[in-house]
């Protein structure tokens, strides 16, 4: 019964029931005066203070040495950025090897296949892995120092299940001879969103633009873009 009423409110149906939509119309526009706001301002402030201080504590006393204790080997000055996701999603037997310096967020996914025993991924010195990222190895992924890698970046080195459909659906996994390592050299910036597939390489200070799909590898000092990417031009090599 109360459902028919406001459904009739919606709808207008009659003056009267168009009487009652604009009073409730004129009620939910209603804002809380200016006059107050500088209250609401210390509110927001203290939410803020103490949201990024238990954070903080959770993630340098529980999720930062948790996720370290899964890496074989994490450098100094390790920053780990919890977000929403709190812990990376993290399966197979990937042997995680990260350098000094790095940035990594919670919300990332390392998957290691069965094809390999021991599939590696190993990143250097000073590199920003933004959330999102999303890795898949097989047997090897590498990832040069003073990197810079975007948000929902996907970097494999495999196509994930085999070309034949009955190896498909029998959940075999891919072929070892369709397994090729991927290697970022140092000081490459790969975009938002990019995806770098199998058996690339790519050359130092290169960069990979956002949404791009890299099938072939990546010269040094060279820009890419699309699907699949291509030389868009080469950038000066002077620092």
């Amino acid at each position: 019964m109360l459902n028919n009423f406001i459904l009739k409110i919606r709808r207008r149906e009659t003056p009267f029931y168009n009487l009652l939509y604009q009073i409730a119309s004129s009620v939910l526009s209603i804002n809380i005066p200016d006059f107050v706001l500088p209250i609401y301002k210390m509110l927001y402030l203290e939410r803020q203070i103490r949201i990024n201080f238990f954070r903080r504590v959770g993630t340098f006393f529980y999720f930062e040495p948790m996720f370290r204790s899964r890496c074989k080997k994490v450098g100094k000055q390790f920053r780990y950025i919890k977000l929403q996701q709190n812990f990376p999603y993290v399966s197979g037997n990937i042997q995680i090897y990260l350098g000094a310096n790095v940035i990594l967020h919670s919300r990332s996914t390392f998957s290691a296949s069965k094809v390999f025993d021991a599939p590696i991924f190993k990143v250097g010195d000073q590199a920003y892995l933004g959330p999102g990222l999303s890795i898949g190895v097989a047997k090897e992924i590498t990832i040069g120092s003073n990197c810079f890698i975007a948000s929902n970046v996907s970097i494999s080195d495999n196509d994930g299940h085999p070309i034949d459909p009955m190896e498909r659906a029998t959940h075999k996994p891919v072929a070892k001879a369709d397994v090729k390592p991927v290697h970022i050299d140092d000081f490459v910036w790969v975009g938002e969103g990019a995806k770098i597939l199998k058996g690339v390489t790519v050359g130092d200070c290169a960069i990979i633009a956002a949404r791009s799909v890299v099938t072939n590898n990546v010269e040094p000092y060279a820009i890419v873009a699309g699907n699949p990417a291509k030389l868009i031009k080469k950038i000066s090599s002077k620092s």
